[in-house]
C-alpha cells in the first residue's frame, strides 16, 4: 500500500523509520513551517485485544509526553486519529540514537559517559517530578542530537501516577534493561527507571551490557543474583564507579538512589574521583622511573667524632654502598658519586641534586690507614641534614589549584594561593562533592595549607554549578546585598548588587529558587523551582556597562515572600547579550538553566568575554517591611 501524502493537516515527506507497530514518517506543519516527526499506528480491528492495547499505549505516549517540556526529552505536539491511521507529531530530532553510536563506537570515554548520563538523568528527573515514569529506558530510546544534545524519546509505555490505564500484573519494556520488579509485573516508580539507567551507564561505561541472553536467561540473572557484576570487572573503566552504578542497578528498589539527581551527582563525584587518581598516577612514585642528572661530586661524609671516623678512601677506590633506609620521607641514594635526594611532596615525587658547597679533592696517596677503634653507637653519629627543599611557586601553585577548582564537580569555588597557603570559597554541594573538591585542591597545594571557606549547600544546586563554573569560578563576580548576610524576612526589598567585571559587559541578574511549599488557605501548594529575573526588566532595560562598574538593583517588585529558605543570585556578565530578546519575568528552573548553558555556549564559541558570580539569598516567614 502506497503511503499517505497527508495526515490531517500534516504532509508527509519521506520516511524515517519503521516498527512493529507503525513507521515514523519525516513531516511538515505548514501552518507555522515546522519540520515535524510523526509516529503512527494502523488501527486494524478495534475490538483485537492486542490492537487496542497498541493504541492504549500509543495514546499514553502522547498524554505522556504531551506534559513534558524540557530540552532534554523530545517534545510531542499532537495527537490525532485519520481514518484507520492513529498518530503523534513530535519535535523532529535530528540526529542518530545512543544504539547507533554504540553499535558504532562500542566504547566511549568516562567523561562523554558521564556528560550522556547527566543529560539522561536531568530529564528523568523533570518527568519524574511530573509523575511520569518511562519505563523503558534504553540506548534505542536516547536522541543524540546535533551539537551533542541529549534527548528522551518514546513514552509509549510510559506510567502516570494518577492513571488507571496500566494495571499491575503486565510486564512490558526491554528485557536487558527491566528491573526486577518489572519483570514481575509488579507496580513500578522513578526507582525502576534509575535501574535501566544504570544499566545504560554500565553498557557505555564497560561496552556491553551487564546481563546478555534471551529473555529468559536475562530475567533469572536479574531475579536470582544478589548484585550485578562490578562495571570495572568489564575493562579500564576505573572502579571508581562501581559503587554508583551498583546502586542504581541495586536488586531492591529501597536500595536505589531515591532520585535521578542522585545518581547524577554520583556519577559526577566517581568522574572526579576517577581523573584525580588518574593525575595523582601519573604524578607519584615510581619506582622504575628513569632519573638523569648531570654527574656532580659527591659531598664529604660528615661524622660527630673525627678522631675515631673511618677515613675517606680515595676516589679512585669505589667502595659498595650501605642500604639506604628511608627517614621521614628523605631517602639518600648514592650513584657513582651522584647524590641524589628523593622528597615525597604532595602531588607527586620531585627529585633534587645535592652537591658540597666545595669541591672534595682526595689525596693524591692515602695515608697509611691504621685499624679504626671499635665502631661508636649510632647514637654519636650526627647524620648529614637533609636538605631543605625550596618553597613552593605560589603562582604555579595558584594555577593548579586553580585548574582543581576548575575540574571538581558540583562546585563553583574561588582559589587563590600566597605564603600563608591556599584560600578556598564559594559553593560546593555537601557530602561527597565537598570530599571531592577538597582533595583536588589538597592534591594541587604542593603541600601548602588549606583554608577552605567554601559554603557547602544542598545538591540540587549541583547542575548550576556544573553550567556556570567553566566561565567564571576562578575570578567570580562579587555579588552581595545591600541588606548584608542576614536573612531578609517577608515584603522586604531585596536589593542585589554586583561588581561588573574588566571589561565592557552586558549583565543578567537572577534569582534562582529551588521552591517548596505556600500556604492558601487551610492547604499547602507546592511550587516547583523556578527562575525570577532581577535584571533586565521591562522596568530597567538591560544598558552596556562600563568596566567595573556597580549595578544596584532596586526594583521594588522584588519583594520577599513565601516560600522561604535559601536561594541563589546568579550575575552573568558578557561582552554581548547573551539572549536576542526579553524573556518572561519568571521561568521553570530546567527551561532557563537549559538556555543558559545554551547561551553560555554560544558566547564562549563566539570568544565573547564571560564572567558569573553567585551569591545566596536567605529569606525567612516574619513581618519584614513594605518593600520600600
Amino acid at each position: 500500500m502506497s503511503p499517505p501524502e497527508k495526515l490531517g493537516k500534516y504532509e508527509l515527506r519521506g520516511t524515517l523509520g519503521r516498527g512493529a507497530m507503525g513507521i515514523v514518517y519525516d513531516g511538515w506543519d505548514p501552518l507555522i513551517d515546522r519540520r515535524v516527526a510523526i509516529k503512527t499506528v494502523r488501527l486494524m480491528d478495534a475490538d483485537d485485544e492486542e490492537t487496542a492495547e497498541a493504541l492504549a499505549r500509543f495514546k499514553r505516549e502522547a498524554q505522556a509526553a504531551g506534559r513534558l517540556t524540557h530540552p532534554n526529552i523530545v517534545a510531542v505536539y499532537d495527537y490525532g486519529e485519520v481514518n484507520d491511521i492513529a498518530f503523534i507529531v513530535m519535535e523532529f530530532a535530528s540526529g542518530k540514537s545512543l544504539k547507533t553510536v554504540l553499535d558504532e563506537q562500542k566504547r566511549l570515554s568516562p567523561r562523554d559517559a558521564v556528560r550522556i548520563m547527566e543529560q539522561v538523568l536531568a530529564g528523568l528527573a523533570y518527568s519524574h517530578a511530573r509523575g511520569v515514569v518511562h519505563r523503558d529506558i534504553k540506548p534505542g530510546n536516547i536522541i543524540i542530537v546535533e551539537g551533542g544534545q541529549v534527548k528522551i524519546a518514546d513514552f509509549g509505555i510510559a506510567r502516570i501516577e494518577s492513571s488507571s490505564m496500566t494495571s499491575v500484573g503486565t510486564v512490558m519494556g526491554t528485557p536487558a534493561y527491566m528491573p526486577p520488579e518489572q519483570f514481575l509485573g509488579e507496580p513500578v516508580d522513578v526507582r525502576s527507571d534509575l535501574y535501566a539507567a544504570g544499566v545504560m551507564a554500565f553498557q557505555l561505561l564497560s561496552g556491553k551490557r551487564p546481563y546478555e541472553g534471551s529473555m529468559t536467561t536475562i530475567m533469572q540473572k536479574v531475579l536470582n543474583a544478589e548484585r550485578p557484576p562490578a562495571v570495572s570487572s568489564s575493562g579500564d573503566v576505573p572502579p571508581a564507579f562501581d559503587a554508583a552504578v551498583a546502586r542504581a542497578m541495586a536488586r531492591v528498589p529501597a536500595d536505589r538512589f531515591a532520585s535521578a539527581d542522585d545518581f547524577s551527582a554520583a556519577l559526577r563525584a566517581a568522574l572526579a574521583q576517577s581523573e584525580s587518581s588518574s593525575v595523582a598516577s601519573l604524578l607519584g612514585d615510581d619506582e622504575d622511573a628513569t632519573v638523569v642528572a648531570a654527574p656532580q661530586r659527591a659531598p664529604a661524609p660528615v661524622a660527630a667524632n673525627p678522631e675515631t671516623a673511618a677515613k675517606v678512601p680515595a676516589a679512585s677506590t669505589p667502595q659498595p654502598a650501605a642500604p639506604a633506609a628511608k627517614r621521614g620521607g628523605v631517602m639518600p641514594l648514592v650513584l657513582g658519586g651522584v647524590a641524589l635526594v628523593g622528597v615525597a611532596g604532595a602531588g607527586g615525587a620531585f627529585l633534587f641534586l645535592r652537591g658540597g658547597s666545595a669541591p672534595v679533592t682526595a689525596p693524591a696517596s692515602p695515608p697509611h690507614v691504621q685499624t679504626p677503634p671499635a665502631q661508636p653507637p649510632p647514637s654519636a653519629i650526627t647524620p648529614p641534614s637533609p636538605p631543605k627543599s625550596a618553597p613552593p611557586d605560589t603562582a604555579s601553585v595558584g594555577r593548579a589549584v586553580a585548574a582543581a577548582a576548575a575540574s571538581a564537580s558540583c562546585s563553583f569555588l574561588a582559589t587563590q594561593a600566597d605564603s600563608g597557603g591556599v584560600h578556598v570559597t564559594g559553593f560546593d554541594g555537601g557530602g561527597d562533592s565537598e570530599m571531592t573538591a577538597r582533595g583536588a585542591v589538597t592534591s594541587a597545594a604542593s603541600g601548602l595549607p588549606i583554608d577552605w571557606q567554601a559554603r557547602s549547600v544542598d545538591s540540587f544546586w549541583c547542575r548550576t554549578f556544573d553550567v556556570l563554573r567553566p566561565y567564571g569560578s576562578g575570578r567570580p563576580l562579587p555579588v552581595s546585598l545591600a541588606t548584608g548576610a542576614r536573612p531578609l524576612r517577608d515584603s522586604e526589598l531585596i536589593k542585589p548588587d554586583v561588581r561588573g567585571p574588566g571589561f565592557a559587559s552586558w549583565m543578567r541578574v537572577d534569582d534562582f529558587a529551588r521552591g517548596g511549599e505556600m500556604q492558601q488557605g487551610a492547604k499547602l501548594v507546592p511550587i516547583g523551582p523556578n527562575v525570577v529575573h532581577f535584571y533586565p526588566t521591562s522596568k530597567a532595560r538591560a544598558r552596556l556597562l562600563t568596566a567595573g562598574e556597580l549595578l544596584q538593583v532596586r526594583d521594588k517588585g522584588w519583594c520577599v515572600g513565601p516560600p522561604y529558605g535559601t536561594d541563589l543570585i546568579i550575575a552573568v556578565a558578557a561582552a554581548n547579550p547573551l539572549f536576542p530578546g526579553a524573556r518572561a519575568p519568571q521561568e521553570d528552573f530546567d527551561t532557563y538553566l537549559s538556555a543558559m548553558r545554551t547561551a553560555l555556549a554560544a558566547a564562549a564559541q563566539r570568544g565573547d568575554d564571560v564572567a558569573v558570580g553567585i551569591g545566596t539569598l536567605e529569606t525567612e516567614p516574619g513581618k519584614g517591611g513594605n518593600c520600600e
